[in-house]
């Protein structure tokens, strides 16, 4: 069965009742106004554990091989559960696999990574300790067992596993013995510690960071700002949680006319509601303590976060996920670490995770806003687009003033086909926009196509012409508008100009190849047609739009066996998620019935016809 290592105690069977009386079973019930979390437990499972551990624990032995696991239904479910993030059902059947085979080494492991993920810090804890005494034991338990020490603020324990062994790596080990040192009251070793870190190739930035909040947190503000101030620091790679800090430590210096000149300089107008909410409470002269970090613990917090944060392009985010929420748990005041929590298990694809997450912000707080335009996009994900609505439309009575509430609420409601809706929305957060740029072109097309939907096409052009005034290259406007121009016959030419300008941008993206073949056969260019909506077909060889295009240009050149096969393949992927503007399968039945030429008499539409010099 493999190697075995004695246990000096009973810690695993008194570990595993405590998890069993908690209870692992996650159930969402989502609502607008948040998720109910309802736990539960089957007794006979519970039953089950215990009278396992009572009779195995006597053998004394942790047993580091996987046969057990690999015979254990439940194991495999687990298994499966965590390579799909889905991290609630994974503890649940890790937690049986268990009952099966308690004193497994490895089924220990990955049930503590599956309790971190959801969030549940202290159960991973337990099992963490569970694996003290098995020696070479992983990288997480050394991680757990250490935010463990620095929680309850036994930064002894913490510095002494710091010195004894590498936890997360050499730079970051030193910014947290920095930490552990500051809580020691060991300020000038931990900030040589925090020095040390520095040098280390790309930890510049980030070290000098953590010394600043050091600075701070014993009310050395002057040093703290000295370290910001420097133009050649880039302490900027985190703008929120950086920005947030520095303008602290101003206030502290009495300078909050210059705090709130640094937010309004870095932010403008683009500024969200916690950055907003900063700068009305300097501007209404309200007290602004220093509370980005309070303690030797919650400066441990912050470097897991920002280590995060630093990883996103680098690791995956199940491993990142473990990282934010351990500096969740380091510092509950963090609640950017939570945001980021929710934005990896959105990642992930584990929404409900995310919506729980987001949830837990609180009302009162000013993150409050981006939390619940999160929670909106993660209800969306999951098929709740009339709930996201709700959540927006509750977020823009409250918050009136916030254009990115108004925006993404028309966004919303355009997807939901309540364009007029969508078209009030988008009103308010244009009429918001105090001075227009380029990135402002996607509000002006976005609405331009809700008028269009709705029949107004002028209107809808207006915006069109403004989009491309602000970003005159915008492929997404120049497609929209050209394909639409064709569709109602009018400046083919033109049409087919910005048609061309959108296939330079975007040369591989199949829609647009599809309507710049759709305009050059329009225009009785049938042989250079067929090359392009072949090449359209290739990039999207299931679209039933293109397909249908390619049957329309073979037959209008003679190959009429493959158009109606092209048409036929075309009503084979037919789903309703294809709107009835887009796709008309009566009128492809009708062409293989009776040929387009036929179709086109009977509309009145003008009958096919080559152009000169194709």
């Amino acid at each position: 069965m493999g190697r075995t290592t004695p246990i000096c105690d009973l810690k695993l069977y008194n570990m595993s009742i405590t998890i069993l009386k908690k209870g692992v079973r996650s159930q969402l019930s989502l609502s607008p106004s948040g998720p109910r979390i309802v736990r539960t437990r089957e007794l006979a499972v519970k039953n089950r554990f215990i009278s396992v551990l009572q009779s195995v624990i006597l053998s004394g032995a942790l047993i580091t091989g996987a046969a057990a696991q690999e015979a254990s239904g439940p194991y495999l479910a687990a298994r499966q559960a965590a390579i799909a993030h889905d991290y609630g059902f994974a503890v649940e059947y890790f937690s049986r696999a268990l009952v099966q085979s308690p004193l497994d080494v490895a089924l220990i492991e990955q049930t503590m990574s599956a309790f971190l993920a959801v969030g549940d810090v202290s159960e991973a804890q337990m099992l963490a300790k569970a694996l003290s005494s098995v020696p070479n034991s992983n990288k997480l338990s050394e991680i757990l067992l250490l935010t463990q020490s620095f929680k309850a603020e036994n930064y002894k324990a913490a510095l002494a596993q710091l010195e004894s062994t590498s936890v997360v790596g050499a730079a970051v080990d030193d910014l947290l013995k920095g930490w552990a040192l500051m809580g020691l009251g060991r300020v000038r070793d931990a900030l040589k510690s925090f020095d040390t870190a520095s040098k280390e190739q790309g930890m510049r930035s980030f070290g000098l960071y953590q010394k600043a909040l050091a600075f701070s947190l014993v009310g050395d503000f002057e040093s703290a700002e000295a370290i910001f101030s420097v133009k050649e620091q880039t302490l900027m790679a985190v703008p929120f949680r950086t920005s947030l800090a520095r303008a602290q430590i101003l206030v502290q210096l009495d300078r909050s006319a210059d705090a709130i000149n640094f937010l309004s300089d870095l932010y403008g107008e683009d500024a969200g509601q916690e950055v907003r909410a900063m700068i009305a409470q300097l501007q209404a002269g309200a007290a602004v303590d220093f509370d980005v970090v309070r303690s030797g613990s919650e400066g441990a917090g912050e470097v897991l976060f920002f280590l995060a944060l630093a990883l996103q392009n680098g690791e995956g985010n199940d491993g990142l996920l473990l990282y934010t929420r351990l500096a969740s748990y380091l510092a509950p005041n963090n609640v950017n670490a939570l945001l980021l929590s929710a934005k990896l298990l959105e990642g992930l694809g584990n929404y409900g995770l995310a919506i729980e997450a987001y949830d837990a912000v609180p009302r009162s707080h000013p993150a409050f806003v981006s939390a619940e335009l999160g929670r909106a996009q993660a209800l969306s994900k999951i098929d709740k687009l009339e709930m996201g609505i709700e959540v927006l439309a509750q977020l823009a009575e409250s918050f009136p003033n916030v254009r990115q509430v108004h925006e993404a609420l028309g966004e919303f409601l355009r997807q939901d086909s309540q364009y007029e809706r969508a078209i009030g929305s988008y009103d308010i957060a244009i009429d918001m926009i105090d001075h227009s740029r380029p990135k402002h072109w996607y509000i002006h097309y976005v609405r331009g196509t809700a008028h269009d939907r709705l029949g107004n096409w002028e209107l809808g052009l207006s915006d069109f012409d403004r989009a491309l005034a602000l970003s005159p290259n915008q492929f997404q406007v120049l497609n929209y508008v050209g394909y639409s121009l064709v569709e109602r016959g009018e400046r083919l030419k033109e049409a087919l100009s910005m048609i061309e300008r959108a296939v330079l941008a975007q040369p591989k993206a199949g829609y647009i190849i599809d309507s710049l073949g759709w305009v050059q056969f329009r225009l009785g260019y049938y042989k250079r047609a067929i090359v392009n909506m072949e090449r359209a077909v290739e990039l999207m060889a299931t679209d039933p739009v293109v397909n249908n295009h390619l049957g329309d240009v073979y037959w209008a050149v003679g190959r009429k066996t493959e158009a109606r096969f092209q048409w036929l393949r075309a009503l084979s992927f037919v789903t309703e998620a294809i709107g009835s503007e887009d796709i008309n399968p009566i009128r492809m039945q009708l062409k293989l019935d009776i040929g387009l030429d036929a179709v086109l008499a009977r509309e009145g539409a003008p009958p096919l016809k080559m152009a000169d010099g194709n």
